[in-house]
């Protein structure tokens, strides 16, 4: 008796034929969908840059975990282990495929032509040649690992060596990584090594656009003044409260004394957090938040009620103390593009936030004017919007106070430290008063009424105050004790609960090389231990930042030191943030 399959095609010869084409389609899917062909996107990908110009070149050496690497044939051995002979002639392919064709480097305004891959090779995780550029460069351009070494595939890492001809190493260069498609979210470490061996890392999630390595003032100005720009028009709060502002107004001149006070007063409060003397603590950043989300809930009450006018500006200056704040928080973590432009930077971002806010009221007040003339009688209609921010608003307001609860308050020592916040704070203080005092004369002139001349006297003294705190500060700073992190400012045992904290809730998201090495001495060499405390709050775990207490931050920061090679101590490392503070992150003594 013939086969079955015989039977079929000899009873149905065109239907046999019709399903081969189906058939080996089938077959191909299901090759493909082996390890060795292809797999899925990694949910997470860390990636290292790091580049340095030399005489005719410029070179750049790539890491990415291998598995981010698709579509390239990955011979295994033994089940998942990494047929590393096998696969070692591969990487140049995959090394065009994923990397070379997603990094655009450019020497001036010209994009650089005729890249080429001069080495590439597998490396274990746990390979710190990523330490200096020498070393990455020594390590991927060294013969491939023994054939015999167990690398789960997975956990291998690709290192690439690039070339790009350049004209001069004086030049100034820019890169433009496209790299964000190798994982779900791609997170990458880049270094520029200067000519002087000093070097600049940058952090950061996605595409960047076109990052300077060693930007001119004028390169970070203009790209702190488009990130201001973009920050206002996409931060919803602030374009509410701004509306909160314009809706009972819609005059030129009395709009601009409230718009003015408002910009005086979030300038002050943006320079002074980005310069350091804002509150380090865990629960600053969400206190915050929750105070925008009421400033514009308590503005639309009150064009509700019925505002007073008059007062207008006075409400929106301390508001826009507040605003500040949150201003800063989007510029903190863009601040490593400035350069050695830092205050340049931070007047450009303000300069674009201005812009920003003065398209939206541009743009509003006609609009406003139209609805309150055309559509509904005036009264009403600021009624019925200020209602509909409000509504939105209150969500904001008790979602943000949901999660300002989470975190634990606790009263700082009495100390020198506490004394030098509390000048800090004086003169900051000092400084408000001042600046009001000069925004009331502009609003005084916009109304055509004549100002206080006993002002100007509370202004200079105010002045004369805040440089005399200035010189208590320094003078407190000076006596002030403190400790290194190379004297043993934590124990083995804490360190052990930290890793075991991080094993569990941040080793997924975080990975050693973001806080080792190099990358953690760029980051935060010479730095006081308690923004590091603040850093991890705000940023860890990623999913629920601040969910941690105190103790196991303090923990997982002790791991973090440990990591790094520096030495455990007698006592623990303190978990308060003003404690903190008396300690210093050293690490070139090691």
């Amino acid at each position: 008796m013939a086969p079955p399959h015989t039977l079929v095609q000899r009873a149905h010869p065109r239907a046999a034929r019709a399903w081969r084409p189906l058939l080996a389609l089938i077959l191909l899917l299901l090759a493909r969908s082996a390890p060795g062909w292809g797999h899925e996107v990694p949910p997470r990908a860390t990636v290292q840059l790091i580049a340095r110009a030399d005489s005719t070149q410029l070179r750049l050496v790539v890491r990415v975990p291998l598995e981010a690497v698709r579509d390239v044939d990955i011979p295994l051995i033994r089940g998942d282990y990494l047929d590393i002979a096998r696969v070692t002639p591969r990487l140049h392919e995959a090394a065009t495929l994923w990397i070379l064709g997603y990094l655009e480097l450019y020497e001036g305004g010209r994009r650089l032509t005729g890249g080429r891959i001069v080495a590439a090779r597998i490396a274990l995780p746990s390979d710190r040649s990523f330490e200096s550029f020498d070393c990455a460069v020594a390590g991927a351009s060294s013969p491939p690992l023994p054939n015999e070494t167990e690398l789960p595939w997975r956990q291998a890492m690709m290192d690439v060596v690039l070339a790009y001809p350049i004209a001069s190493p004086h030049s100034r260069f820019s890169v433009r990584p496209l790299l964000a498609h190798l994982g779900v979210t791609t997170s990458t470490v880049l270094r520029w090594a200067m000519p002087d061996g000093s070097e600049r890392a940058f952090q950061y999630e996605g595409n960047p656009g076109l990052v300077p390595l060693d930007p001119g003032a004028w390169q970070a100005a203009g790209r702190f003044v488009a990130l201001g720009f973009e920050h206002i028009l996409g931060g919803l709060d602030h374009l509410l409260f701004l509306l909160c502002l314009v809706i009972p107004i819609r005059r030129l001149r009395p709009l601009a004394g409230v718009v003015t006070a408002f910009t005086a007063a979030h300038s002050i409060t943006l320079l002074a957090s980005a310069l350091g003397m804002a509150p380090g603590a865990g629960w600053f950043p969400p206190l915050i938040e929750f105070l925008i989300a009421a400033s514009i809930v308590a503005m639309a009450l009150e064009n509700i009620a019925g505002a007073r006018l008059d007062r207008r500006w006075l409400v929106a200056f301390g508001f826009g103390l507040v605003h500040g704040f949150g201003f800063s928080f989007a510029l903190r973590d863009s601040l490593q593009f400035a350069g050695r432009h830092l205050v340049t930077s931070l007047l450009a971002f303000n300069v674009g936030v201005e812009l920003g806010q003065l398209l939206v009221i541009a743009l509003a007040i006609p609009l406003l004017a139209w609805i309150l003339s055309r559509v509904v009688a005036e009264r009403l209609g600021v009624i019925v919007l200020s209602a509909l921010v409000a509504h939105e608003s209150w969500h904001w307001m008790t979602a943000r106070f949901a999660v300002l609860r989470a975190y634990r308050f606790t009263w700082p020592a009495l100390d020198v430290t506490l004394a030098v916040a509390l000048m800090r704070t004086l003169m900051l203080l000092l400084i408000i008063v001042a600046v009001l005092w000069g925004v009331s004369i502009v609003v005084a002139r916009l109304a055509r009424t004549p100002s206080r001349p006993a002002g100007g006297t509370l202004a200079v003294l105010a002045l004369a105050i805040a440089l005399a705190g200035a010189a208590a500060t320094a003078h407190a700073q000076a006596g002030e004790e403190v400790r290194s992190t190379l004297s043993g400012v934590y124990t083995d045992a804490q360190a052990a609960r930290g890793k075991d904290i991080y094993v569990g809730t941040c080793r997924e998201c975080h990975t050693p090389a973001s806080h080792t090495g190099v990358t953690f001495r760029n980051a935060w060499e010479g730095r006081r231990l308690s923004e590091l405390l603040a850093f991890m709050t705000e940023k860890m775990p990623k999913n629920s930042p601040g969910s941690l207490t105190s103790d196991e931050y303090a923990a997982v920061t002790a791991y973090i030191l440990m990591l790094n090679g520096l030495p455990a101590g007698d006592e623990e490392l303190p978990a308060d943030t003003v404690a903190a503070r008396r300690i210093r992150i050293e690490t070139s003594g090691r």
